[in-house]
């Protein structure tokens, strides 16, 4: 398998620069077999597994190549792996997104469907304070079986009271949900933080390209079209591996 091939190659590689290009395009190539994947029936699931372990690779390669701010040329080719590296990692996020698409729409019509009914809050009682438990004790008048009931004036918030007076935490507030309002909250919760990376790693890569990198991304964007957060996983794998032999051209 070609990507195993280039990953392997780039284990072996000491040169820094050569071997984040090697990565990288062993990242493509995998990325090209999870397309593959998908579009059988009988790999289809195992596809999401596939671009899933292709972002930690990825993840591990931009770790080497940090926006660096000195000018010589190895940097500058540095910076420029940066940035193409987290424009795979953002579409590879969204690709993430998208393939769970079913099971967003099946955790939201939950929650839309619990959302449509009114809320209960209900108060917790920090530990240690609310009404003791207390045993029955004889009082003075020989007719009270404990002390919450005596005709003293004690009250049964009066120790929450004292507790506001002297600064303690007041009870909380809470709802209780179904378990399965929760499960589908945490599913939520997990597919829309890759839509937030994705966004945030786009963010990034563009923020990246500064005026000594304009130039590189216009032509490429010239020859190959501009990539957007609309592009396929092939049209990535086309730019980057563009931008990759550009790279090697300097």
């Amino acid at each position: 398998m070609e990507a195993k091939r280039l990953k392997h190659s780039a284990d072996k590689e000491c040169e820094l620069t050569a071997q984040g290009m090697l990565y990288l395009e062993a990242v493509l190539c995998f990325l090209l077999t999870g397309n593959a994947m998908e579009s059988d029936p009988l790999t289809e699931r195992a596809s999401f597994t596939m671009y899933r372990d292709t972002l930690s690779l990825i993840r591990y390669i931009s770790s080497k190549f940090k926006s660096q701010q000195n000018n010589s040329p190895e940097s500058s080719i540095h910076n420029k792996l940066a940035i193409l590296s987290l424009f795979c990692q953002s579409l590879i996020y969204l690709k993430l997104f998208k393939m769970r698409r079913h099971e967003i729409k099946e955790s939201q019509k939950i929650l839309n469907d619990y959302h449509q009914k009114p809320a209960q809050a209900t108060t917790v009682q920090p530990e240690g304070q609310g009404t003791p438990s207390l045993s029955p004790t004889p009082s003075p008048a020989g007719s009270v079986g404990s002390v919450g009931s005596q005709s003293s004036g004690y009250s049964s918030g009066e120790l929450a009271n004292r507790g506001a007076a002297s600064g303690q935490p007041q009870p909380a507030p809470y709802v209780s949900v179904p378990l399965n309002v929760h499960n589908a909250m945490a599913k939520q919760n997990h597919h829309f933080s890759l839509l937030l990376s994705c966004h945030d790693l786009w963010d990034q890569a563009n923020a990246l390209v500064t005026d000594k990198h304009r130039d590189f991304f216009i032509e490429l964007d010239e020859k190959l079209g501009p990539l957007t957060l609309k592009s396929s996983l092939r049209d990535l794998v086309r730019y980057v591996q563009a931008g990759i032999k550009k790279l090697r051209d300097l």
